[in-house]
């Protein structure tokens, strides 16, 4: 049975985020750990699942007219209120990964992310994949306050104008990024969705 068994990280109002890393083989199958992610979305989330995607860039292929043609999706994150979820992907992509294509155009998943417009663009150009329902929070987060700069500031900023968190436990953890192992790494890939994730769920409330 499908289960979150990595590293669980507490957060600063003293909950918990319970995380999973898989390393995408030909073999490996992604579905229930999507399932569960949906599952925790839809329980505790508004059906809001927080997404990332990091690229690998390369030269682009003789002819190609692009500059970006040669950017190839990585990894995925997928964080909900208490899940986080980090897939590292192969290249090229298995047929597999068609159940991520499927999550990803979802009419029942809100996908939320930081200035995604760029990544939106990149995975639809250079893989084929739709996110179906996507909101850029930058964009909601400054509409909703009234305040145009809110739009452009990545993750930390963006957290910290909305929610006046305490960024000490992730400003810890990048003070130290080049030596930090890769537990550490993981903690603040989970904090970072868990913060998009409040960011989120206040701007709903208002």
């Amino acid at each position: 049975m499908a289960s979150f068994d990595g590293p669980k990280f507490k957060m600063t109002d003293g909950s918990y985020v319970q995380t999973k890393t898989i390393d995408v083989g030909s073999s490996t199958d992604i579905s229930p750990y999507l399932s569960l992610i949906r599952e925790d979305s839809i329980l505790n989330g508004n059906r809001a699942v927080i997404f990332d995607v990091y690229w690998d860039v390369g030269f682009p292929e003789t002819g190609t007219k692009t500059k970006t043609s040669g950017w190839s999706l990585s990894s995925v994150k997928l964080s909900t209120r208490n899940l986080c979820l980090f897939l590292r992907l192969p290249n090229p992509f298995h047929d597999n990964l068609k159940d991520l294509y499927r999550f990803f155009a979802s009419k029942f998943v809100t996908f939320v992310g930081v200035q995604i417009e760029e990544d939106l663009n990149l995975l639809s150009e250079n893989h084929g994949l739709v996110i179906r329902n996507a909101i850029n929070i930058g964009k909601l987060a400054a509409k909703a306050r009234g305040t145009l700069v809110l739009e452009f500031l990545g993750t930390r900023e963006l957290a910290h104008r909305v929610l006046w968190s305490d960024l000490g436990q992730l400003d810890s953890i990048e003070a130290k990024w080049e030596k930090a192992g890769s537990e550490e790494q993981l903690e603040a890939a989970a904090i970072e969705g868990w913060l998009i994730f409040n960011v989120w769920d206040q701007l709903s409330e208002e």
